[in-house]
């Protein structure tokens, strides 16, 4: 699969996570199975095809390497003999599919089982394993269980779906939180985005910079303003801000994604400030029932009102209970 040229390039933040990866190529322990763990698009996959960079022979150890190397070039055209990415495909229609199939991941036993044509690693990332079924996530076990070598697998997760016990066991964590108000900007002026336009985007998703460009729209903007009004009343709910809500989240995917992602933020940021750790863990959990909520949606292309109603209804109750 072809990846576009500007998604290689410099990696904003994940310092530790950069630091932790380098210490094992290093050290001489780099393990056969890393999971991304963290917010969509705070630069995930971005890093994993650093990192697979830096094990082909184009990296410096800074993980900038850009689609203008060698390395880079053949990655960007798909055509590089020891490097799989593995995302959801793209139907007749030209729309993406709801999820990854598992004979995509399946194809990976074969393609390990080569020795590396350029002397180097074999390495494969799958972008995103929210996006597979229970087959899928299966296939990816018997891969981690009988590890070839000289194989590296990346694992991108967003933590909107459980993830199997048994491959987060077997796979090496790094943790790759949200972005910092600075790193934000700095990674949307790295994608052209600069300015008062800048810091309109930022607000759509704070810390998640490639979340807000995907979602950057006049309808986005005014349905994460309208949750966030409508959630301020959730106690003593006010019919109106409702309304506002429902209407403006319904209008389009990328309004009602900027909506749920408005929801997810206020909810996290409660359970920061609860001083009560009850409280709080019951703030958070609702933050994670509604990803859950609007990645089933997606899944199951659901009515976009009656997502966010759902959405909301848990969140009221938490609020009318005096959490």
């Amino acid at each position: 699969m072809e990846i576009a040229a500007n998604e290689i390039g410099a990696v904003v933040g994940h310092a530790a996570a950069k630091l932790e990866f380098l210490a094992a190529v290093d050290a001489g322990k780099l393990h056969h199975g890393w999971l991304l763990r963290g917010p969509r698009g705070v630069g995930k996959a971005r890093l994993a095809i650093q990192f697979a960079m830096h094990l082909l022979d184009a990296g410096d150890g800074q993980f900038a390497a850009t689609a203008d190397t060698q390395v880079g070039r053949l990655i960007a055209a798909g055509s590089h003999p020891d490097f799989r990415i593995i995302r959801r495909p793209i139907d007749d229609k030209g729309k993406q599919k709801s999820e990854i199939p598992v004979d995509s991941v399946r194809e990976l036993s074969e393609f390990f089982a080569m020795r590396p044509a350029m002397g180097g690693w074999r390495v494969a990332i799958i972008d995103a394993v929210d996006e597979m079924n229970r087959h899928g996530e299966n296939a990816i076990l018997k891969t981690l269980e009988e590890p070839p070598n000289r194989a590296v697998l990346f694992l991108i997760s967003h933590g909107e779906q459980l993830l199997l016990p048994t491959i987060r066991s077997r796979c090496r964590v790094l943790r790759c939180g949200a972005l910092g108000e600075n790193e934000t900007l700095q990674a949307l002026a790295q994608a052209g985005i600069s300015g008062a336009r800048a810091d309109a985007v930022a607000r759509i998703a704070p810390g998640r910079p490639g979340r807000a460009i995907e979602l950057e729209s006049a309808d986005a903007g005014a349905a994460a303003d309208a949750i966030s009004t409508a959630v301020r009343s959730l106690a003593d709910p006010d019919a109106r801000s409702l309304q506002i809500a429902l209407t403006q989240a319904a209008k389009s995917d990328a309004s009602m994604a900027a909506a749920m992602e408005a929801l997810r933020v206020t909810l996290q940021k409660r359970a920061t400030r609860e001083l009560d750790p009850a409280i709080a863990g019951d703030w958070a959990s609702a933050a994670l029932d509604v990803m859950r909520i609007d990645a089933e949606a997606q899944a199951l292309n659901q009515d976009r009102a009656q997502t966010i109603a759902a959405a909301l209804s848990r969140v009221s109750r938490l609020a009318r209970s005096g959490g």
